[in-house]
């Protein structure tokens, strides 16, 4: 059984990976390249996803749409880090006018297909998430821009990791259909894991939240231990 799901989580992985590859392919090939650059080794984040996204009693559509809300939170994921390169302290001034218009560009193509995949998920609740995610993202980006500039240094540091793994097994969990405890529990779980991996880079499950993991539904329990097995 353990094999089957294991199987099942990685064919759902490359499905994600083939929908990243779609969304690149449509760009001029330099900005496909420059793109493809940002792309995760590994897909935490979509396993976050598509583990916390899979209901008791599953289905070819439930597949879908897990997959098309992992992808979206990975190209979102891309997105943040190809405008993140505007904000580095060497780019001040030094960043050519072509340079600075292609990663714009491409930054912006990744955002309005990251809303895209969400929407293909036809869930409101799940496309509320995401749409507030990337406000959030969006205002955090925003008040770095300024505190870069010496204009506000007093702002709350926000970690966008942790906000992009706790929408993600949020918007997961409305997937699944959980009931609201089993929501939490998810919710939970998947922060402590990904501020365990951030601290010591832990994939013992166990060392990360015992108690939570425990509470959590026993599909998710069963996709979590092979997602931890796999990073």
């Amino acid at each position: 059984m353990a094999e089957q799901i294991g199987d099942a989580l990685q064919a759902e992985l490359n499905q994600v990976a083939e929908k990243l590859e779609d969304a690149v392919a449509d760009l001029p090939d330099g900005l496909a390249q420059f793109v493809r650059s940002e792309l995760a080794e590994n897909q935490v984040l979509a396993g976050v996803v598509l583990a916390s996204a899979a209901p008791v009693r599953d289905s070819v559509e439930d597949q879908t749409r897990r997959v098309a809300l992992a992808a979206a939170l990975e190209l979102l994921q891309i997105a943040l880090n190809i405008h993140r390169l505007l904000l580095r302290p060497e780019q001040t001034g030094s960043i050519d006018s072509f340079l600075l218009g292609g990663t714009i560009l491409a930054g912006d193509y990744c955002f309005s297909r990251a809303a895209v995949l969400a929407a293909q998920t036809r869930h409101p609740q799940v496309v509320t998430v995401f749409a507030e995610l990337l406000q959030q993202v969006s205002q955090a980006n925003l008040r770095r821009a300024i505190a870069r500039d010496g204009i506000d240094r007093d702002h709350t540091a926000f970690d966008e990791r942790e906000a992009l793994l706790y929408s993600g097994a949020t918007a997961g969990a409305l997937l699944a259909r959980l009931s609201e405890e089993e929501q939490e529990a998810v919710v939970q779980y998947a922060a402590s894991f990904g501020r365990s991996r951030k601290r010591d880079g832990t994939k013992n499950l166990d060392a990360v939240a015992g108690a939570t993991f425990d509470s959590l539904p026993p599909r998710q329990k069963e996709r979590w231990r092979e997602l931890a097995s796999s990073f």
